[in-house]
């Protein structure tokens, strides 16, 4: 027969945040610091596959690659994006 085992009490993981809070986690990343952490990987593969001759290649991972990030940020409810549209609000408010 076995045994129940007693669940310990968890501390609260990043999907139990409150989404302000998720989407400030990465909020001191500026927005050129995104785009370097988007273009930086790319350009490097797409050269990687170049030097080896690999065009199919190249082509379905820049495919892959951006289908990737917008599933991610789609997901993510496009925080970076929002966040920008919201201080150009306040900025024309005041």
């Amino acid at each position: 027969m076995t045994k129940t085992k007693k669940r310990q009490g968890k501390k609260s993981s990043s999907r139990a945040r409150n989404p302000e809070e998720q989407a400030d986690q990465f909020g001191w990343i500026p927005l050129w610091g995104w785009i370097l952490i988007f273009l930086v990987p790319l350009a490097l593969s797409e050269y990687m596959f170049y030097v080896a001759d690999r065009k199919p290649s190249m082509i379905l991972f820049a495919v892959a690659w951006i289908g990737f990030w917008v599933t991610i940020m789609h997901r993510s409810g496009w925080p970076i994006i929002k966040r920008r549209d919201k201080r150009r609000n306040d900025e024309q408010e005041q």
